[in-house]
């Protein structure tokens, strides 16, 4: 596309998008953030088709309501907001279905390989997984949020609507869990 460099940033694509109304400025968008929507939806959805599907509806949702985006703010947080509300959709949906192992030689997904992308390139999931695996998904988005992500408490407290005292209390209760599975308690 002309005009148009790999390395340009979020504001300065949708802006260009918004003018013009040309997809194609969307596109590199779309590379830039999919891999990380995708790890944080299998994180908390644990199934690879499902996470699959709500990082395209989350782009889509995203493509269409980027009017609703304030520019100069973080287009990666808004996109992964989008990503957590419609894995919550997905799991108040599916409350009763039940996932066996999406992969046939069980190795986890979460390798150094396949999280290698942006600031998730640290992540290592290794055992921690089958343990958050035991949490409720509310400790678990909260987990993975701190101490993956690790992003601060104040914008984990914006990002998932809930107060400072909320988050405190989810991952102390978070914490003494995992203490719990490591111990063989649980």
């Amino acid at each position: 596309m002309k005009g148009r460099k790999e390395g340009e940033a979020d504001d300065a694509l949708i802006k260009k998008y918004l003018v013009t109304g040309n997809s194609g400025y969307f596109e590199p968008i779309v590379e830039r953030y999919e891999r990380y929507a995708y790890v944080y939806a299998y994180s908390l959805l644990k199934n690879e088709f499902d996470a699959q599907d709500v990082v395209a509806e989350s782009f889509l949702k995203a493509f269409t309501k980027i009017r609703q985006y304030r520019l100069e703010s973080s287009f990666k947080n808004w996109f992964l907001k989008i990503v957590h509300n419609e894995a919550f959709t997905l799991l108040r949906k599916n409350k009763t279905m039940v996932y066996l192992d999406d992969q046939e030689n069980g190795e986890s997904l979460f390798t150094d390989e396949a999280l290698s992308y942006d600031n998730i390139d640290s992540l290592d999931f290794g055992e921690m997984q089958k343990s958050l695996d035991q949490l409720p998904h509310a400790l678990k988005a909260a987990v993975i949020l701190r101490y993956y992500y690790d992003w601060d408490y104040k914008k984990i407290c914006a990002f998932l609507n809930i107060p400072m005292g909320t988050l405190s209390s989810r991952l102390n209760r978070a914490g003494k869990k995992l203490r719990n599975l490591y111990k063989g308690e649980m």
